[in-house]
């Protein structure tokens, strides 16, 4: 009994493994074995040896992840997607219960070496290992995500509005074009799926087939460069960078507005130069330290550090002017006619005019000395005929002592009256001097005046004009 039990249990194993291997020797599995029977993935599968396998190859754009300027690195994730046929992976469906189609993992067979030949991975790991999709005519389709880190020459001249054009170099590094040909799927990349970036809007994703000839090899290898046109969002860096920049700049025109007495003009201009260099440094941290081109911000920001520059010239000038009336003379002739005639005109400034030319400024001219000499020598003729005809009378009621006594009186009153009209003539010629003195302060001060409103509207203008002329370089502007 026991041995019939252990009997009936053997034949029900066996029945059982040879119904699983009838099932297992059906469908996909027996197509898998017959396949990779005596296939080797390190062979190139080609109908002979003289056939170049053809590899479309195509590259669809997910992401900008990165674009590191001062490296010059640009890092992307895309997805690979390539196709050619592989001859030993072919068969009749109707031998396989109709399959047309199988999935096999990527490292089990036979793939093209196409890789990145501008890359800038120092821990380059390669594709995503992912299965394959093979079809009863041997057409290998495999899809496969990557992140490529690759080189790309940054062209900073119209920085921030600049656009760059970074190219994806992919071919193949050990094959030429006569075993391994590659074309493009398509005339350009895929960006269908693209991701919207924060910095960077992606304009086209062109391709380009290339035939590479190298001094090593009889045949050329075959490159297709897919480029990345991608355009910089400027919002950032108008808003953070040029609008202070401009603000700075505009703080400029009230150096000329201040007055020259408030003495801080040339510490204003100062302190716009220092915040300028500010910004200047911070820009350039920002950009690859390249010597090839100077960037369109560089370009404003030290233009506008030469025109404050020049405006503290031209306020050490005014200043020079505004005090030169302390220790010259008055301005020349032509000087005070061009400053407070014309250019006076020319900026509208009225007042200027009116106090030239009617000299409301008070003043007592040295032609005043004179009458004033006469008044005192008539004031003094009538005084002494006065002491004259008193002389008369006490010479006829008085002794000869009252008569000793009245002249001595008479050349003390005479004294003290010479005394009097040379002090005042002392005073008058003093009050001269000052009066031509604040005249002449007057009129250099008002020259300064004129000369700063100048400078101010020739400052303003200067920085319009070459704000514009900086800006206009744009290919997006111009």
């Amino acid at each position: 009994m026991d041995r019939l039990k252990i009997v009936l249990a053997l034949a029900a194993v066996l029945l059982f493994n040879v119904i699983q291997g009838v099932l297992c020797a059906t469908g996909t599995y027996r197509l898998v074995t017959t396949l990779m029977q005596n296939y080797s993935k390190v062979v190139r599968p080609a109908e002979s040896p003289q056939d170049a396998i053809m590899v479309a190859y195509g590259v669809a754009l997910q992401q900008i992840i990165d674009m590191d300027e001062r490296n010059q690195i640009l890092t992307t994730n895309v997805w690979l997607r390539q196709h050619w046929t592989d001859a030993s992976l072919r068969w009749n469906p109707e031998d396989f219960d109709g399959i047309t189609k199988i999935t096999l993992p990527s490292t089990d067979i036979w793939k093209p070496d196409i890789v990145l030949y501008n890359i800038a991975d120092d821990k380059f790991e390669g594709i995503m290992k992912t299965n394959a999709e093979i079809s009863h005519d041997g057409l290998v389709s495999w899809y496969a995500p990557a992140i490529f880190k690759s080189s790309c020459k940054i062209n900073i001249q119209y920085f921030p509005f600049d656009e760059q054009h970074c190219r994806l170099d992919l071919g193949s590094w050990a094959f030429t074009i006569n075993h391994l040909d590659l074309v493009a799927r398509r005339n350009s990349g895929d960006i269908d799926s693209f991701i919207h970036n924060g910095e960077w809007v992606l304009k086209r994703m062109p391709v380009e087939r290339e035939l590479a000839k190298y001094d090593c090899c009889e045949y050329p290898y075959a490159l297709l460069h897919f480029t990345i046109v991608v355009q910089r969002r400027s919002l950032f860096y108008v808003f953070n960078l040029l609008v202070p920049c401009m603000l700075v700049s505009a703080l400029t025109m009230l150096s000329f507005y201040l007055p020259a007495d408030a003495g801080e003009k040339v510490t204003l201009c100062i302190t716009i130069l220092l915040s300028l260099t500010v910004f200047l440094l911070l820009v350039a941290e920002t950009m690859p330290p390249t010597s090839d081109v100077i960037p369109l911000i560089a370009q404003y920001y030290l233009t506008t550090m030469i025109l404050v520059s020049v405006s503290t010239l031209l306020t050490v000038i005014v200043l020079h002017i505004h005090h030169r009336g302390a220790y010259a003379s008055r301005p020349p002739a032509w000087f005070r006619k061009l400053a407070m005639d014309y250019l006076a005109r020319v900026l509208c400034l009225r007042s200027c005019r009116s106090l030239h030319g009617a000299q409301t400024v008070p003043r007592i001219s040295f032609e005043n000395a004179p009458a004033m000499r006469e008044v005192n020598n008539t004031m003094y003729k009538n005084v002494n005929m006065d002491c004259n005809q008193l002389e008369m009378n006490n010479m006829m009621a008085a002794t000869t002592k009252r008569d000793v006594l009245g002249v001595g009186r008479r050349n003390r009153l005479q004294q003290t009256l010479d005394l009097i009209a040379g002090n005042l003539g002392k005073i008058v010629e003093r009050y001269e001097e000052e009066d031509m003195d604040k005249e002449m302060r007057f009129e250099w001060i008002r020259i300064a005046y004129i000369i700063d409103r100048l400078f101010m509207w020739v400052f303003g203008l200067t920085t319009i004009i070459a704000t514009l002329s900086i800006f206009l370089q744009v290919p997006s502007f111009g």
